[in-house]
């Protein structure tokens, strides 16, 4: 063989031996990997037509069962922080990286998933009768110390993401941008760097000052004035080590809203 042929070959094998060593084959525990806590966001309309957002926490377990917290939006009607539970299993192969996953309690949802190549992120959709929703879910990971603090997010910077509606300014609303959290993790410096969509209140640039605080176990509760634009209460679940914080608005400017979006680091 010669040199050149010989150098081709061995870079051929190299690039095929790099690609198969960086997917990570997902296994009946995949979900579970330590702390086997997850992120989930799904938004659509239920099997009345309504608009309906989801946040969840949940912490898989063992042998198919999970337990969690679910703050949710229906036509802007917010419930949560509600203790949910439920069953989850992988379709048999495992290898195939499908599962799903059943809330049991309080209400039924049962949702398709299909995990990413590192296995710390997935897609869902409900598959309720009448039911037309999506979205994903990202692992919580390993947080420094064992458990979450204001501090983990002093001095960082996030980029902004959003979208929904907000009946109360008419309709589709859309938001991006930048935040950054200040000195103790709790407070948000103003930033001229909000683009808000407001529907019929028109295209908003926008400075953005709030509050934030984390609990222990990662959830969490913040605002957000845009000014203009007006007042965001929301809930948080920290995932990917604390580089991302998915979020949904429990009130918009006094009023209801179903808009929930995430920070990403």
């Amino acid at each position: 063989m010669k040199k050149t042929s010989l150098f081709v070959a061995l870079m051929l094998i190299a690039v095929i031996g790099a690609s198969t060593a960086s997917f990570a084959a997902c296994t009946a525990t995949s979900l579970t990997t330590a702390p086997g806590v997850w992120g989930l966001e799904a938004y659509g309309q239920n099997g009345s037509g309504v608009l309906v957002n989801d946040l969840i926490q949940a912490t898989f377990a063992s042998g198919g069962a999970f337990t969690g917290t679910e703050w949710e939006s229906v036509g802007g009607t917010v419930t949560g922080p509600t203790t949910i539970s439920g069953t989850w299993a992988m379709v048999s192969p495992a290898a195939d990286c499908q599962g799903t996953i059943t809330v049991t309690s309080p209400s039924t949802q049962t949702f398709n998933f299909a995990l990413n190549n590192t296995n710390k992120g997935l897609t869902l959709a409900q598959i309720d009768t009448g039911y037309t929703m999506g979205g994903f879910g990202v692992a919580q990971g390993v947080i420094a110390g064992g458990a979450c603090t204001n501090l983990m997010e002093k001095n960082k910077l996030f980029s902004l993401y959003s979208n929904g509606t907000i009946p109360a300014v008419g309709g589709l609303v859309t938001g991006t941008g930048e935040l950054k959290f200040g000195t103790t993790g709790t407070t948000i410096v103003a930033l001229p760097t909000l683009t808000l969509d407001l529907g019929g209140a028109g295209n908003l640039i926008s400075s953005g000052t709030g509050t934030s605080n984390l609990n222990s176990n990662c959830t969490g509760t913040g605002s957000l004035t845009a000014t203009p634009g007006g007042v965001f209460d929301v809930a948080t679940v920290v995932v990917d080590a604390g580089k991302e914080m998915l979020f949904l608005v429990t009130s918009a400017n006094g009023g209801p809203a179903n808009v929930s979006g995430y920070f990403l680091q």
